[in-house]
């Protein structure tokens, strides 16, 4: 049974704790309302930039597949305008802090999932994500998975276009990237996502049904843009949707803990009366005990 001075002290430390969520609340708005309206304006560029890629895409590939199904020569399943590795890189966009509820170990759990279905390279960014890979090397490793992992720093807060450039540059170069990040649906509501932001052309797969376009300068020279700068745009662009989501899980997990500490707080001070209630039955029993025994005496 805690004493009264415990459970001041306690009450006390829950206070604080409230506070400090406050705070953390009070600046997950402020920030997750400054990256909303950025990635409300660029979201509707990127996604007709992607929607033009698409169909420009599969015009050229429908093109090509009516090219080699009318020449003697069937080599080359796929074309891609980069110098690709061939590989694929399975990406997986995660936090240098915690205090983002679940929504960063629930990313994690799929991106772990889709690794172990392939032989992708790993790319993590982020020290939680690292932090969560390392913590299941040792057991990949006993099971014979150990695969090449490549890890990047991006700032929490205010991630820089260096830094988003630099994680870019290095995707690029492969064949196939798979990314996986938190998205936004509501305040209330983040879920993990993924998204595929290959370049690459497979000629395997026939073309979808689409208009036929004339390509200026040459198809090559388009296609060879959009490989560049598609990856690099949609990457940047899930970068700052990934970072609104955690400002968001952030401001749920606060605003959850806040309630945690209220309930808390009220359980402690319930508690904090009793013991003072005790004290003072205990020392009107005192009282009663020393009048009782001052009586015996005057006998």
């Amino acid at each position: 049974m805690n004493s009264s001075k415990e459970l001041k002290a306690n009450i006390g430390a829950v206070a604080t704790i409230e506070s400090i969520t406050s705070v953390y609340q009070g600046i997950a708005s402020l920030r997750m309302n400054q990256v909303k309206e950025g990635v409300a304006k660029t979201k509707t560029f990127i996604d007709g930039v992607a929607q033009v890629y698409h169909h420009a895409r599969q015009a050229y590939i429908g093109q090509i597949q009516r090219e080699l199904s009318s020449s003697k020569d069937k080599g080359g399943k796929n074309l891609s305008f980069l110098r690709r590795n061939g590989k694929t890189a399975i990406v997986f966009l995660s936090a240098n802090e915690h205090l983002y509820g679940s929504l960063i170990l629930d990313i994690y759990r799929n991106f772990a999932s889709d690794l172990s279905s392939g032989k992708a390279e790993a790319v993590i960014v982020g020290k939680f994500g690292k932090a969560l890979f390392e913590a299941d090397k040792a057991r990949a490793a006993a099971k014979g998975t150990n695969r090449s992992t490549s890890f990047f720093e991006l700032s929490d807060d205010k991630p820089s276009a260096e830094e988003i450039k630099k994680i870019s540059d290095f995707i690029v170069q492969y064949e196939q990237v798979v990314l996986h990040y938190g998205q936004m649906r509501t305040i209330l509501t983040q879920v993990p996502s993924r998204l595929e932001i290959s370049g690459g052309i497979n000629l395997e797969k026939p073309a979808s049904k689409v208009r036929d376009y004339l390509f200026e300068p040459t198809p090559a020279a388009i296609m060879e843009f959009f490989e560049t700068e598609i990856i690099a745009a949609l990457f940047y662009e899930k970068v700052f949707e990934h970072q609104l989501s955690r400002f968001a899980a952030r401001m749920v997990a606060m605003d959850q803990a806040s309630q945690n500490a209220d309930l808390v707080t009220i359980k402690l001070t319930k508690e904090l009366l009793r013991a003072k209630k005790r004290l003072q039955n205990a020392k009107q029993l005192d009282r009663f005990a020393g009048l009782a025994l001052w009586e015996e005496k005057k006998k």
